[in-house]
């Protein structure tokens, strides 16, 4: 009796106690969405008064705190910033600060509700970058939060229906290399289901097309990844045998992207070894590397090199700077030179085996730089100066080159593209034996000055990562050669001090004087065209800014570096 009257007190203490927890779960359940708009509010409202307060960091802050949220009327907010931000720059007005922009980009990539995502896609996809190229960039930015995201089908559908448009190769290209920024596998197929596209424009006009898929699929595919890859090389030899494209820089990256797939350095033109090399894998499921067929080496350089590089492409522009520091003394040999290019390694960024290092090895005798009068160089610019007359000299052939000499301003010295007959090139390689040096070193502009090349050289675009007059007839390849550091751009009205070494009144005032703002924006240029930027430092200088330029473009960094008094 006692037990069953204690079960009945328990019961009774037990039971409302459920009942509380049931009621306060329900309570709960529609909780979270009101909670979500309520702080959207408040950030609203925070945001707006950074905004009017100017506070770019405060607004990147709140812009951040929007995205997780999660709350639809957030996100229909951040479009909407967008928007205006877009509509303000075609009017030629400022718009949002850089670095709220980006974050605001990296907010809409945390949502996850269906009508946000969904929003999101319709956004980017009603942006008509095929009237408007510069919108391509725009689409760019919605695509890298939409390939951000995982498991979500709004994103998948709109990033998956830009990868397969037929006709618009800017929406195209931005869905692609938003996939290879984001690394989302999930698209690997997609994206190699372009190279089986029927579209003729692809392969000979919109180059950007199928180097964009090859830099994308190098990114995503992992050798291990064995039926991924020999799908890959399968898709890249149909292409091929359909296109017969001999494009260099195609074939620089298609051939990156093979060698980088299977280990191998044959030229992506040599189908027929490919197609053994497809059967080894399937059949074997490795590689015989005692009975290899004959092969063509993957070769897409322009010979000979050019300040201890090798160009890519048909239109090269060498970028030389001229800033008053290049007058100063050099103080490295060509000994140094040339120990520094062995511990470098391969041009190509490929190491090779032992024994095929060995036979595919130039002999020292060969090195271009030992045809330098080095008895007569004595400073930085003498050895610009020298290597750059040899190079030109040395340079004729079927491709165009212009020059860019830069200090506080930019000129395009050459006025122009300048074919390589070879009198052109006698020509061009006395006249840049008169450059002197003057003022500052404006990076930046120079670089900008060099992707704005079309076909009749110089262009006024605002746009030069969409124009196509630039995408189409410009740089294939930059050689850019400084000696330090930037201290100024096209912005800059001022000067003021440098937060490097902390002297006053020592480098412009513009946005884009640090290397960590500089090589971004290039980059940002660069997203569809994929022009190769090899960089050369000669003394002290920025590395790390060279580095990134070269790295990230499939370029070459090479160090003439030493320290300096």
């Amino acid at each position: 009796m006692r037990t069953h009257t204690a079960r009945l007190r328990a019961l009774s203490i037990t039971l409302p106690l459920l009942l509380l927890t049931v009621f306060a779960l329900l309570l709960a359940s529609p909780a979270a969405p009101v909670h979500a708009q309520e702080e959207f509010k408040t950030l609203k409202k925070d945001y707006e008064t950074a905004r009017k307060d100017g506070s770019r960091t405060q607004m990147g802050r709140i812009a951040a705190k929007m995205g997780d949220t999660n709350d639809p009327d957030a996100a229909k907010f951040l479009l909407k910033e967008l928007d205006e931000d877009q509509k303000a720059r075609a009017r030629k007005k400022a718009g949002l600060p850089g670095e709220v922009r980006d974050e605001i980009i990296k907010a809409l990539a945390k949502f996850t509700d269906e009508k946000s995502v969904e929003m999101i896609g319709n956004a980017c996809l009603a942006l008509k970058s095929d009237k408007d190229a510069s919108l391509a960039l725009d689409q760019f930015d919605f695509f890298m939060a939409l390939a951000s995201m995982k498991n979500s089908p709004p994103a998948e559908k709109a990033v998956r229906a830009a990868i397969a448009d037929a006709k618009n190769a800017f929406i195209k290209v931005a869905a692609i290399e938003a996939v290879r920024q984001a690394k989302a596998k999930q698209y690997t197929q997609d994206v190699a289901n372009v190279l089986a596209e029927e579209n003729e424009a692809w392969h000979k006009t919109w180059l950007i097309v199928p180097i964009n898929v090859f830099a994308c699929l190098q990114e995503l595919v992992e050798p291990e990844e064995k039926e991924m890859a020999i799908k890959v090389v399968e898709a890249t030899i149909a292409w091929q045998e359909r296109t017969t494209c001999a494009d260099e820089r195609v074939r620089f990256f298609g051939g990156n992207m093979l060698w980088k797939l299977t280990g191998e350095e044959a030229d992506m033109s040599s189908t027929f070894y490919w197609k053994w090399w497809v059967q080894q894998m399937k059949t074997v499921g490795n590689v015989d590397a005692k009975n290899k067929p004959e092969a063509k080496r993957s070769k897409t350089v322009a010979s000979p090199p050019v300040f201890d590089t090798q160009p890519v492409g048909k239109r090269f522009v060498f970028v030389i700077d001229v800033s008053d520091s290049m007058k100063l003394p050099l103080k490295i040999t060509l000994e140094e030179i040339e120990k520094r290019k062995k511990d470098r390694g391969p041009i190509s960024g490929r190491r090779k085996k032992d024994k095929e290092a060995e036979e595919g090895k130039e002999p020292e005798d060969n090195n271009p730089l030992r045809k330098l009068p080095w008895e007569d160089i004595g400073t930085k610019m003498d050895l610009a100066r020298e290597e750059l007359s040899r190079s030109i000299k040395d340079f004729a052939g079927d491709r165009y080159f212009a020059v860019i000499i830069y200090s506080t301003g930019h000129t395009l010295y050459t006025e122009g593209w300048i074919k390589a007959t070879q009198e052109n090139c006698n020509k061009w390689s006395r006249n840049v034996q008169e450059l002197t040096t003057d003022a500052m070193t404006n990076i930046h502009g120079s670089l900008m000055r060099a992707f704005r090349m079309g076909a009749k050289g110089d262009t006024e675009t605002e746009h030069p990562a969409v124009e196509a007059d630039c995408i189409l007839n410009g740089a294939d390849c930059i050689v850019f050669l400084t000696d330090g550091w930037a201290s100024w751009d096209d912005q800059s009205q001022g000067r003021t001090k440098d937060k490097r070494n902390n002297v006053d009144n020592s480098v412009g005032d513009g946005p884009f004087i640090y290397g960590e703002d500089i090589w971004p924006d290039v980059l940002r240029h660069n997203i569809f065209r994929k022009v190769i930027i090899n960089t050369v430092g000669i003394g002290n200088h920025d590395k790390d800014l060279l580095q990134n330029l070269a790295k990230r473009t499939g370029g070459v960094y090479v160090d003439w570096g030493f320290p300096e008094s």
